[in-house]
C-alpha cells in the first residue's frame, strides 16, 4: 500500500492526539513525551520574555504546571488549537511572574515593618511556643524540604546556619544569581505550602 504525505500526515495526527488525550488523564510518560515535544516553544519563550531571576530550571517547572492546567481545560481536538492555547498560557504565566516581580520591587517602605522587641523575644524564646504549635511548624517545615530540590534545600539550610551570598557562591561553584534564584523558589514553595495548610 502507497502511503501519501497526506496520510502520514494524519497518522502522526492522530498518533498525537492519542497522546494528549493519555497525558490529560494523568499518564506520566505520556505527558513527559507531549510536554518534550512543546519544550523548543517553551524554552524559546523564556528567552524572549526577560523575567529577571527566573532561571531555565525554574521555567522548566512553571512550564509543567501550566500544561497541566491547558491539559485540564483543553477539551478540542485539534492540535493547532492546543498548541495556540498552551503557548498563550504560557506568555501569560510569564506575564504573571514579570508583574508579580514588578509588585515586589514596588513595596513602600513604610509598609514594611521590623518585629518589636516583644515579637522577638517571643519568637526566640520556645517558652511562648504551645507545643500543638511546635508540632504544626514542624510538620510544615518537613512538607517544605520535600518541596525543595537538593540544591534548595542545601542553600536554604546552608544560609539558615548563617552563610553568606558570598560564601554559597564559594561553596556551591555557582554565580549570585543562581543562589538567589534558589531561595526565591524556596520562598515561592514555603508560601504554597503555607497557604494549604
Amino acid at each position: 500500500m502507497h502511503c501519501t504525505n497526506k496520510t502520514r500526515h494524519f497518522m502522526r495526527d492522530r498518533e498525537e492526539i492519542k497522546l494528549l488525550t493519555a497525558a490529560r488523564t494523568g499518564k506520566d510518560r505520556e505527558f513527559q513525551t507531549l510536554f518534550n515535544q512543546y519544550w523548543p516553544l517553551v524554552r524559546r519563550l523564556w528567552q524572549e520574555y526577560y523575567v529577571a531571576d527566573l532561571e531555565l530550571e525554574d521555567w522548566h517547572q512553571e512550564a509543567e504546571v501550566v500544561m497541566m492546567r491547558v491539559l485540564d481545560r483543553y477539551h478540542g481536538g485539534s492540535l493547532a488549537q492546543f498548541a495556540g492555547f498552551y503557548k498563550q498560557s504560557l506568555i501569560n504565566r510569564l506575564l504573571d511572574l514579570y508583574r508579580a516581580r514588578q509588585a515586589y520591587k514596588r513595596i513602600p517602605a513604610s509598609q514594611l515593618s521590623s518585629l518589636g522587641d516583644e515579637d522577638a523575644e517571643q519568637l526566640v524564646d520556645g517558652h511562648h511556643n504551645r507545643p500543638e504549635d511546635i508540632v504544626y511548624c514542624q510538620l510544615c517545615l518537613e512538607s517544605f524540604m520535600k518541596r525543595c530540590s537538593p540544591f534548595e534545600r542545601q542553600v536554604i539550610g546552608r544560609l539558615h546556619q548563617g552563610a553568606s551570598i558570598a560564601e554559597l557562591k564559594g561553596q556551591f561553584n555557582c554565580d549570585e544569581r543562581k543562589i538567589r534564584s534558589a531561595l526565591t523558589r524556596g520562598r515561592r514553595k514555603l508560601i504554597a505550602e503555607l497557604q494549604q495548610k
